[in-house]
């Protein structure tokens, strides 16, 4: 499989301002562009289990906090400022969104003492507030917290403890809520553990792994009834965290691994993220073609420290032949502190093969990601004046602005994936001539066609292998580009 390396470089200029809640344009080409927001930074997003899914609904925050939504096209939707700093936003259902709030503090000690659920209509304003662990249920000193939402929109919270001078947990308490704050179950697991992570996975199950970095044999995934909250089955294996379900038995996750090289002078080593797919009801575990092969031997893919608290999301996908996930990107030497090299943009189909590889400069310290129905994909990310957002449109933009005459050119090449032809239609003001040219990945024109009318141009490409191709697309002089795949 043939890799797709793009890059761009662009500075990321702009000063912060705290009041208007504006986006501004840092940067665009023909396959990805990049806003700004004159102020605020990320603090996390919200998962939507409502229709308006499309883009992506985010909480921000400088002297306050704010609740955002991005369409797919990177617009403001719904912004509105609130003043509940002490909330921790996570779902929105029923037009509706529910955020916890604790009393963590005593003395120089940080844990979660009481827990409760606040449910807020879209503008912020508090529907109720109701308390879903009280500060006696138990002795046990709770310091992080995940949470899921089911199909159904009940709720399990999962709270870790930590064990002085060790930075692990010996007890796992899991809660069961409804959108009405009530608790319906609630179970204590014992075991020793560093990570964990939870997702939804069928109408009676939801999964939750854990594991000890260091002891393979500590890798477990468990299999939780959703209304008991016992563990059912398991799968032991690889460390799993940023678990995304993509079908009823295949699972896409990221690992951390430890790996070693020699520089011919000595041997060192660090910890390298893998992209995995577990097949659930074989029980196997296997990478995805050649994105656990490092760019050069000291070349580390990373996606970033996982935090039991965030809601970090770095696998996503509208269609299961094109998932995305993405890896920040470093050079590593024995001494020498660390090079960012920027960032991966990685997809792949829920078979286990690399689409193609997109690399960008920036350093996107990211806590999510979103796919959009037009194919392309949402990373919002925190830069050192602000939230930026991040859309990549791996099949280039339909609608072009031609900044001489300031008219929009509408470009569609399909279908893609191609096999023996592909159509394509435009509209464009004054057409006068038009050509289609494709290039393979090393940059060799193979194929190039005229084009005679606006709509209804078919080119064969019936003798191109199958892999990935660029094209250019000539109008009246003017070129505009994207990207195909032709399958056999």
């Amino acid at each position: 499989m043939k890799k797709i390396i793009i890059s761009f470089i662009f500075l990321l200029i702009g000063a912060l301002g705290i009041n208007a809640q504006t986006l501004d344009s840092v940067f665009q080409d023909n396959y990805s562009k990049v806003l700004k927001f004159n102020f605020g930074w990320l603090y996390d997003n919200i998962e939507n289990k409502d229709s308006d899914n499309d883009g992506i609904w985010l909480t921000t925050y400088d002297t306050n906090r704010a609740i955002i939504h991005i369409d797919k096209n990177l617009n403001i939707v719904h912004s509105i400022n609130t003043t509940d700093i002490g909330l921790f936003r996570l779902f929105k259902a029923n037009n509706k969104l529910y955020s916890t709030i604790s009393n963590c503090n005593e003395g120089t000690e940080h844990y979660l003492k009481s827990l409760d659920l606040v449910c807020q209509d879209t503008l912020g304003n508090i529907l109720f507030t109701k308390r879903i662990k009280n500060e006696d249920d138990d002795t046990i000193k709770w310091q992080n917290m995940n949470a899921i939402m089911l199909d159904n929109t009940d709720m399990i919270f999962c709270l870790l403890n930590e064990i002085p001078n060790d930075y692990r947990s010996d007890k796992l308490r899991l809660i069961r809520v409804d959108t009405s704050g009530n608790v319906l179950e609630n179970k204590v697991h014992n075991n020793i553990y560093e990570f964990t992570n939870i997702i939804p996975f069928n109408d009676q199950q939801f999964l939750m792994s854990k594991t000890t970095l260091l002891q393979t044999n500590s890798h477990v995934t468990y299999f939780v009834n959703n209304n008991t909250l016992e563990i059912e089955d398991s799968i032991n294996g690889r460390y799993a965290y940023n678990m995304r379900k993509i079908n009823d038995s295949i699972v896409a996750f990221n690992s951390i691994e430890r790996r070693e090289f020699n520089n011919g002078i000595s041997t060192y080593d660090g910890f390298y993220t893998y992209l995995y797919l577990m097949d659930t009801r074989s029980k196997y575990s296997y990478s995805i073609e050649e994105i656990s092969n490092p760019l050069l031997d000291s070349i580390f893919y990373g996606a970033g420290e996982e935090n039991n608290r965030s809601k970090k999301i770095n696998i996503d996908f509208i269609n299961s032949d094109s998932i995305f996930s993405y890896f920040t990107i470093s050079k590593k030497w024995d001494g020498i502190p660390d090079q960012m090299l920027g960032t991966g943009i990685i997809n792949f189909n829920s078979q286990g093969s690399l689409n193609y590889f997109y690399q960008t400069p920036i350093d996107i310290g990211s806590m999510t990601l979103k796919a959009t129905s037009d194919g392309g994909l949402i990373i919002p990310y925190t830069g050192n004046t602000g939230l930026y957002l991040f859309k990549f449109m791996p099949n280039g933009y339909n609608s072009i602005l031609n900044l001489e005459t300031k008219e929009k050119v509408n470009i569609n090449v399909y279908p893609n994936p191609a096999k023996d032809y592909i159509n394509v239609d435009f509209d464009a003001n004054n057409f006068t001539k038009g050509e289609i040219q494709l290039f393979d990945m090393q940059g060799k024109l193979v194929k190039k066609a005229k084009l005679k009318t606006q709509k209804g141009n078919r080119v064969d490409i019936s003798s191109l292998k199958a892999g990935n191709y660029s094209y250019n697309i000539i109008l009246n002089g003017k070129a505009f580009g994207g990207m195909m795949i032709v399958v056999e």
